[in-house]
């Protein structure tokens, strides 16, 4: 069995996150021109790889490296007997994260993959956070959904205490993407309604399915009919249900908007993000509204 040195330097081996960051002192230029450079109260975080500039913040900002997410990570989800599995860089490596793997479960009709994501920011726009990715295998669409109400944990705390914070977190949005998984096979059980359609597309991409064509610009039309195309593809696959026309919504996000290489960056940080996030909760509240089913996921 590996030691937890052993699996911590695999982790960052293998998610391309073996690297670390640097704070640079940054000076501005003197009023009277001379270029003589003066100290500021900001500094600039670097990679150290690439010398890339992630982004400037108070001097005071403290880094959470990598490997001090991954040694929290790896620890928190041996604690409650699961492995750290995948990981990235988004927007150069401003946001990093890591992947621990749940149960797979089966909705609709296919299979869901399922992962609880620690989210860190290197650019100082966030603290670490917990979310829920998931993929629906059979057209490998993903939903990211960050849990706001699982309080993002100091890093400035000991790593004793860092540890257990980041166990109970764990623990608290694996409880959250259970409902999440509920609410899913909610959605796969109610039929696609017109109204809920109408009120998807208008909170999504702010269009009207009753508006005439002249009426819409050429940009706006040829968008509304690559959603159309990827709702009728999915409902084929899933049925005509609620949980088809969500997965319509995610198929235009992760294959008809940006490539793939883009994908995971726009559909965990990007205006992919928000539009499934928007499509989820339009629904939901349709579901709150009209079934005695709904077990709500926390906002």
């Amino acid at each position: 069995m590996k030691t937890k040195q052993e699996q911590v330097f695999q982790v960052l081996e293998q998610t391309g996150l073996n690297w670390t960051v640097n704070k640079i002192p940054l000076v501005s230029q003197s009023d009277n021109n001379n270029w003589n450079s003066l100290p500021t109260k900001s500094v600039g975080v670097f990679r150290n790889d690439t010398n890339t500039w992630l982004g400037s913040v108070r001097d005071k900002y403290a880094p959470f490296q990598n490997h001090e997410l991954a040694d929290t990570i790896v620890e928190a989800s041996n604690g409650i007997g699961l492995d750290v599995v995948k990981g990235g860089e988004l927007k150069g490596g401003r946001m990093v994260y890591l992947q621990t793997e749940l149960k797979t479960e089966y909705i609709g009709k296919s299979d869901i993959k399922r992962f609880i994501t620690a989210l860190n920011s290197h650019d100082g726009s966030s603290a670490i956070g917990f979310g829920s990715s998931n993929t629906v295998v059979v057209c490998q669409n993903t939903f990211y959904k960050a849990y706001k109400d699982v309080a993002k944990f100091r890093h400035t705390t000991s790593a004793s205490e860092r540890i257990k914070r980041a166990m109970w977190d764990l623990k608290k949005a694996i409880e959250l993407d259970e409902k999440l998984m509920h609410n899913f096979k909610v959605m796969a059980s109610q039929p696609l309604r017109e109204e809920v359609f109408a009120e998807v597309i208008k909170k999504c991409f702010n269009a009207d399915i009753l508006a005439p064509n002249e009426k819409v610009s050429h940009q706006q039309l040829k968008k509304m009919e690559l959603v159309n195309q990827a709702i009728l593809k999915e409902v084929d696959l899933e049925g005509n249900t609620l949980w088809g026309l969500f997965n319509g919504i995610t198929r235009y996000t992760n294959h008809m908007v940006v490539s793939n290489d883009k994908k995971e960056e726009y559909v965990m940080s990007g205006l992919g993000y928000k539009t499934n996030l928007v499509a989820y909760e339009t629904i939901m509240e349709w579901v709150e509204k009209n079934t005695v089913e709904l077990v709500e996921v926390t906002q």
